[in-house]
């Protein structure tokens, strides 16, 4: 009886740390474009160069869009002090593109 408990104890317990985790993940992971200036914006502000963009807003998800489309497409994350970040590059349409967590944007997010 009391393994059993212990057990359930320990699945609720391990059930916790595991939502936890994936909610920390998920807040981290909203990406933003970040400007020459070190501003952050929306990535729907794309949509004045990317009129069909849709509901993308992570630079794999706009990378294979771009590709599905014809266009030649370099993307390589970028090592920084802290979030994540990832460069994206569509030359044929002139976007030369700097994909950050919210983790870089230090709150100053342009919309």
């Amino acid at each position: 009886m009391m393994t059993l408990r212990r057990l359930l104890i320990g699945s609720v317990v391990l059930l916790f740390v595991v939502v936890s985790t994936a909610r920390s993940t998920q807040a981290t992971d909203r990406w933003f474009l970040m400007s020459r200036h070190g501003e952050c914006a929306d990535v729907s502000t794309l949509k004045r160069k990317v009129p069909d963009l849709g509901a993308i807003n992570a630079p794999d998800a706009f990378a294979m869009f771009m590709r599905q489309k014809g266009y030649t497409v370099t993307s390589a994350p970028v090592s920084v002090p802290k979030g994540k970040a990832q460069e994206v590059k569509v030359p044929d349409r002139d976007l030369f593109l700097m994909f950050v967590t919210s983790d870089m944007c230090d709150g100053s997010v342009v919309r």
